[in-house]
């Protein structure tokens, strides 16, 4: 359950500056066990049959389709609360969820986006992964705050992503953090629960990019 774990950690941290805070699980997962099939079980089964390439394809499919269709009713839904200013609605994810907003950019009118590793567990082995997400940065519609700590898994995606925004001439930011934890895997989780390292940064970039409206 660590997305409930995450979900806890970040929740209150936006709420603090301003923001409704958003958490979706994705398919086959936590309360949306019932939706459908999980992203992992499906990635491990194409891999038995199929090798590292037919996971990787079988991971960008449904990020760039099944997922992306539900962030995207996520967002529609989003703009018609009451309580959320409809042009004030950013994105941000890790890992997976770093992926989905890189792709969510492209598609949907963010105010702006944070991308916290997104594929940098599978950025060497999954050159699909690769050509997907520097085709969605070079189209993005958003700013975009790429960043990782330096022990995380592979730092390929914040370098070579905001190259591609640099030359696009595209608003971002690119940083990389010290590391975080003792491992790969506790860089790889820096975007959950590293916040006491990166709140500030992140915090006045979104300020920066999404701006309150004035009060009449």
């Amino acid at each position: 359950m660590l997305s409930q774990q995450a979900f806890d950690a970040l929740g209150p941290i936006f709420v603090r500056h301003g923001w409704v805070f958003f958490g979706p699980y994705r398919r086959g997962q936590g309360l949306s066990a019932q939706a459908g099939p999980y992203i992992g079980d499906e990635i491990d089964k194409a891999k038995k049959s199929g090798g590292i390439s037919a996971g990787a394809a079988t991971m960008v499919r449904l990020l760039a389709t099944d997922h992306l269709d539900d962030q995207l009713a996520g967002f529609a839904w989003l703009r018609n609360q009451s309580f959320v200013e409809p042009k004030r609605i950013a994105v941000a994810g890790n890992s997976f969820g770093g992926v989905e907003t890189v792709f969510g950019v492209e598609r949907a009118d963010y105010c702006a986006a944070v991308d916290s590793a997104g594929g940098a567990e599978s950025w060497e082995l999954a050159p699909q992964l690769q050509a997907a997400m520097t085709g969605a940065v070079r189209s993005a519609k958003a700013p975009i705050f790429f960043f990782q700590a330096e022990n995380d898994w592979n730092l390929g995606p914040t370098k070579t992503l905001s190259a591609v925004m640099k030359d696009r001439g595209k608003p971002y930011i690119e940083k990389i953090y010290p590391p975080y934890g003792k491992s790969r895997q506790d860089g790889h989780t820096f975007g959950y629960f590293g916040s006491a390292v990166w709140e500030n940064d992140v915090f006045e970039f979104l300020d920066r990019y999404c701006p309150r409206a004035r009060p009449r």
